[in-house]
């Protein structure tokens, strides 16, 4: 990475922090009813972080496209900037969606597809189509002449945007393992989609306080998002192998989930519960 593709993605971090701390106070200042939640301590708190993100975020890619336009090479993000774009906005309609429906009771991929059985349409069944549609736009934008990278982005964005959505369960988890996967993609992959990625994950850098200080939750809206980026990120830095030996791993961790409690695991190593607790009230 030179030095102008790391002042440019500093500045579209800087510029997605700044736009979601903005807009999150406003957003905190009347959360819609519609979006409360209890959360583990048992306090009434608005699942809001997702609107002020996603904004953040996808204004900082608007910015980067204006100055490329102006001759500013670095910004020059081609598919990789549409890619993250067209599967981030998918994945906000999907999970903006299911956050105002509120909670449901049926949970994970077996919950889901069981209530779709029974004739009931859930958020979970909804955010799955989105997941696979993101990721086959994502696909097809990235990897036009190979199918195999096509068909393992889909896959990655879709896998990925549910595991996050999984980590979700306690102020902070999902922000942390946000980053705990992006700080590698950032540093040794690939240029274009770290710079795409920088004002989504300056806008996460807002809102994770927030988040950790039981203010706000990042919801549906902000969890399904910041995975869809994921798994574009690990699309574009791994090559062929790679990329299956991420979705094998994206797709253990969902149906760990489906029989462990990832609460449970966490709170019972010292090492990760002391990462988990870090930040918090």
């Amino acid at each position: 990475m030179s030095v102008d593709d790391l002042m440019t993605m500093l500045t579209a971090g800087l510029v997605g922090y700044g736009i979601a701390a903005g807009l999150a106070r406003l957003r905190l200042a009347a959360p819609p009813a519609a979006l409360m939640r209890t959360n583990v301590s048992g306090a009434q708190v608005p699942a809001a972080l997702g609107g002020p993100l996603i904004v953040a975020g996808l204004t900082a890619l608007a910015c980067l496209a204006l100055v490329a336009a102006l001759g500013w090479d670095p910004a020059r993000l081609g598919a990789t900037g549409v890619a993250v774009a067209a599967a981030v906005v998918v994945m906000a309609i999907a999970g903006s969606w299911d956050d105002r429906r509120g909670d449901e009771r049926p949970r994970g991929f077996k919950g889901h597809l069981g209530a779709l059985r029974g004739g009931r349409l859930t958020g979970g069944v909804l955010k799955i189509v989105a997941g696979f549609v993101a990721g086959s736009l994502a696909g097809a934008l990235l990897f036009t002449d190979d199918l195999q990278a096509a068909v393992a982005t889909a896959l990655l964005v879709a896998l990925g945007a549910n595991t996050v959505n999984l980590f979700d369960r306690a102020p902070g988890r999902a922000g942390k393992f946000v980053f705990l996967i992006a700080t590698p993609l950032m540093a040794l992959g690939g240029v274009h989609w770290a710079i795409a990625a920088a004002g989504m994950l300056g806008a996460l850098s807002a809102c994770l306080p927030l988040d950790l200080g039981e203010k706000a939750m990042l919801g549906d809206a902000g969890a399904n998002p910041l995975g869809a980026l994921l798994g574009v990120g690990l699309a574009v830095s791994l090559g062929g192998v790679g990329r299956w030996v991420a979705v094998v791993a994206l797709v253990a961790l969902n149906l760990i989930s489906e029989r462990w409690s990832f609460s449970a695991a966490i709170a019972n190593s010292p090492w990760l519960n002391r990462l988990d607790q870090m930040g918090r009230k």
